[in-house]
């Protein structure tokens, strides 16, 4: 087998010991639904070590030990790595190097390992920003047509056959996890880490009508179960032997029954995306758009909204999801009001 090399300097890649701390658990977990989703991200690391050393950014040299660490690591040298990467690669492979980096940074988030000087939520606005000039309305409006079939993703994985019985794989209690995952993320609306953050209550048997989360600026707020999220989340923790808090684990192999991460959660709902050919760019991070779409639609007042989401201004709530209720508003007047066929007006 031909020896694997560092993508710019061509050092050897080290057969000992992994480029980053935490990679290769971080790295297993990616790869638990996906293996090309394990090597990409693998790929994508490898990279930006290789380009931290070659190119000597603050903190960095090609005289570092692996592993190294996100000790140094800037949000500036994370746009920068971005933006080299899409001037020196093709712009899907920017694209997921860039995400397998994200999905490492948010693992180690999730550890409470992340240095203060990356800051995920203003790197990701930076990211959005420089990639498209667009606000977050406006990404909302793009999807707003490929977001209507959210449902479809709810059903498919109400229809999916649960094994009778559990086996060394755990896939019956997996096949139960994704289908009351998906219904709770449905129910609630909230943000993918306050999903993974949450905790069954104590001295409490069956699915709670409510739970409270922290969101950002450390906001607690409560999250609805509904009824109809509460019967497959019923069946999953019913399933569960272990005393784990956590609501949602990782039941793969070797995993010691650890709390679920971000990235599997994603890739449950691309599971379902994929297996029913939907729009590609549909993620987990839609249902909450979502549903803050439907409820406009249905009447929910700016203000509940607010509160459903957690945004800690209404200014926010009304700037992402207003252009939709607006523009679905100008229209249902315009097709009252302005039928005629200008061709045809006398003149």
């Amino acid at each position: 087998m031909r020896e694997a090399k560092l993508p710019l300097t061509k050092r050897p890649v080290p057969k000992d010991r992994p480029l980053w701390a935490h990679e290769s658990e971080f790295l297993f977990r990616s790869g638990e639904n996906s293996l090309k989703t394990e090597q990409t991200y693998r790929s994508g690391l490898r990279l930006f070590a290789d380009w931290l050393q070659h190119f000597k950014k603050d903190g960095y040299s090609l005289e570092d030990e692996f592993p190294i660490t996100v000790g140094a690591v800037t949000n500036d040298h994370l746009l920068q790595y971005r933006q080299w990467l899409l001037m020196n690669r093709s712009a899907k492979t920017a694209q997921t190097y860039v995400a397998g980096v994200m999905a490492y940074l948010t693992f180690l988030e999730d550890r409470d390992e992340l240095p203060e000087a990356i800051q995920l939520g203003k790197l990701q606005r930076q990211m959005r920003k420089r990639r498209s000039g667009t606000n977050h309305a406006e990404v909302v409006v793009d999807l707003d047509e490929a977001r209507q079939d959210i449902p479809k993703i709810v059903a498919w994985y109400d229809t999916q056959p649960i094994p009778a019985e559990n086996d060394q794989y755990n896939r019956r209690l997996s096949a139960l996890r994704d289908r009351a995952l998906i219904y709770t993320i449905y129910s609630t609306g909230a943000r993918i880490s306050e999903i993974v953050s949450l905790n069954r209550p104590q001295g409490q048997s069956g699915a709670p009508t409510f739970l409270l989360v922290t969101g950002k600026g450390n906001k607690t707020r409560t999250v609805f179960i509904r009824d109809y999220a509460r019967p497959p989340l019923e069946a999953y923790l019913r399933e569960r032997k272990d005393s784990n808090r956590a609501m949602f684990l990782s039941h793969s192999r070797n995993s010691n029954n650890a709390r679920i991460t971000i990235t599997s959660v994603h890739n449950v709902v691309k599971k379902a995306v994929k297996a029913l050919k939907l729009h590609s760019k549909l993620s987990a991070h839609d249902f909450r758009h979502y549903r803050a779409t439907q409820l406009l639609r249905d009447g929910v007042p700016l203000e509940v909204l607010q509160e459903y989401l957690g945004h800690a201004d209404i200014g926010t709530t009304r700037n992402i999801y207003a252009p939709i209720i607006g523009a679905q508003i100008i229209e249902e007047w315009l097709n009252n009001v302005d039928t005629a066929d200008p061709a045809k007006l006398e003149k």
